[in-house]
């Protein structure tokens, strides 16, 4: 994927030094070329945050995923849906296609 990518969950994992949880990883992002200019800004153009928030905020309702699933595995995957989902509604509306293009995948 071209464009950002953010991993979800094994990001938060590594900071908080765990390793080896669950066997499911997904990585969220887009594949537009200049989502990392609306992401992180330009010079001439104000940054409009729409995967860090969304990463922010999933993470944060992560008490609500856990007591609705059975494994960490289900909980990966229902983390990275909700990254997907937040930050399709926090992305800027444009001509190209930055919403639509935002997706969660399975990675292993």
């Amino acid at each position: 994927m071209a464009g950002i990518t953010m991993l979800g969950l094994d990001g938060v994992l590594d900071a908080l030094d765990y390793d080896g949880f669950g066997s499911r990883k997904y990585r969220v992002g887009t594949n537009v070329e200049y989502a990392v200019y609306v992401e992180y800004g330009t010079a001439s153009n104000q940054a409009q945050p729409f995967l860090r928030p969304a990463v922010e905020r999933a993470v944060s309702e992560l008490d609500q995923y856990a007591s609705d699933v059975d494994s960490v595995d289900e909980l990966i995957e229902k983390l990275a849906i909700k990254i997907e989902e937040y930050a399709k509604k926090k992305a800027p509306v444009d001509t190209g296609n930055l919403r639509g293009s935002i997706s969660a995948q399975r990675v292993a």
